[in-house]
């Protein structure tokens, strides 16, 4: 039997690439790289049943994923324990395809360790492709949703996760000479970013958010019920300066509209910078909390099936864009709600339809009373 000294001894010079951390429920995870940096594998191994290799699951990097390794699908001893797992892991494991080097990447020879040296970081999960021209940085402490995708040896950026008014390319081509630089560089703007992040999360958590759909860590704006019929948009133009950025728009019927604007307008003179938006909005509309998702855990109809939250106009709930249905006619009576842009359209075709200081008027297309809205704070972020 293996005991917990099998576990401390990953640390001496054997595997001087892997780290192994015991859990409380009496299992063990290893990570790191088993064999020399220019040719290890980068692995994480699970140990349900610690020192026992019954159930273990083993993710070898391979590109840029991860592939999973089990009984089924690696030949192992029966009588093998820990130590002889990982002595035979290189040769029972698949060999690894050799990359495609580019010319341009050999004339940087330094490339190699540069990424070997971040390769050893547990505080994020760094990727290559297979012809070393592309790597991947996912998987952030505190930021799991995070990316940065740069090309190699060029550093020239691919994609990110921040949002697109954060001018990354630019920040990169001044300020990083190397790929721990460009790596850091990253770091830095989540750290400067977490107010943005925590304010919005709150409300993605507490709040039933319609648009946008799905939410993403690009996105800056958030539209969530207040009420029945009634909805908030809020949007961060700024996302280092949330507070000073924000703007707030109510989108309802329009008397309920022109009241709570009031009650927007005095609660914004009282705002308190001690805690969140959240909170704030809360305080500010006298509210405990504003409507949430079904949690439930009974059946649920889809909302295309549920004809009460489709358009009356297009009979859909949700548009391609990711739209939903949030117009609602001034008539209390009337139960239509459709789509800003399908109501837009439909102003278009009305003789005695205007538009005065952004206000859309026209007839609603279900009880023909007067409607008035703005498509201005409904169709633009």
């Amino acid at each position: 039997m293996e005991s917990n000294e099998d576990v401390e001894g990953l640390r001496c010079p054997k595997y001087p690439g892997l780290e192994a951390e015991l859990q409380p429920s009496g299992g063990c995870i290893i990570r790191g790289v088993l064999g020399r940096e220019d040719t290890g594998r980068r692995l994480k191994l699970y140990l349900p049943h610690h020192p026992a290799l019954h159930g273990f699951q083993l993710y070898v990097q391979e590109s840029l994923e991860y592939k999973l390794y089990t009984s089924t699908n690696l030949k192992l001893q029966d009588d093998w324990l820990l130590e002889e797992f990982l002595d035979h892991l290189p040769k029972i494991l698949p060999a690894q395809e050799a990359p495609t080097v580019s010319k341009e990447l050999s004339r940087v020879g330094n490339i190699y360790s540069d990424i070997l040296a971040l390769y050893k970081s547990n505080e994020y999960c760094l990727q290559v492709d297979e012809t070393c021209s592309m790597i991947r940085f996912s998987e952030f402490t505190d930021f799991e949703q995070h990316y940065l995708e740069l090309k190699i040896p060029s550093l020239l950026l691919l994609d990110h996760s921040l949002p697109d008014c954060v001018s990354l390319g630019e920040m990169l081509t001044k300020s990083a000479g190397n790929l721990e630089e460009a790596l850091n560089l990253f770091r830095k703007l989540l750290e400067d970013l977490r107010p943005f992040y925590d304010n919005f999360m709150d409300i993605d958590e507490l709040c039933h958010v319609l648009q946008p759909s799905p939410i993403s860590s690009k996105h800056k704006t958030r539209l969530f019920p207040l009420k029945d019929r009634v909805y908030l948009k809020l949007t961060i133009a700024d996302p280092f300066a949330c507070i000073a950025s924000m703007s707030l728009k109510i989108i309802g019927p329009t008397e309920e509209v022109a009241r709570l604007r009031h009650v927007l307008s005095d609660g914004l003179s009282n705002w308190d910078s001690e805690v969140n938006i959240h909170k704030n909005l809360l305080r500010m509309f006298d509210l405990c909390y504003f409507p949430m998702p079904d949690w439930s855990d009974g059946p649920k109809l889809d909302e295309e099936d549920n004809e009460e939250l489709r358009c009356n106009i297009c009979f859909a709930y949700r548009l391609d864009g990711g739209e939903v249905p949030l117009v609602s006619c001034d008539n209390a009576k009337c139960v239509l709600k459709c789509h800003a842009a399908c109501l837009e359209e439909w102003f278009k075709t009305l003789m005695d339809g205007k538009t005065f200081l952004e206000v859309s008027f026209g007839q609603c297309p279900f009880c023909k009373a007067k409607l008035s809205t703005s498509f201005a704070a409904l169709l633009n972020d």
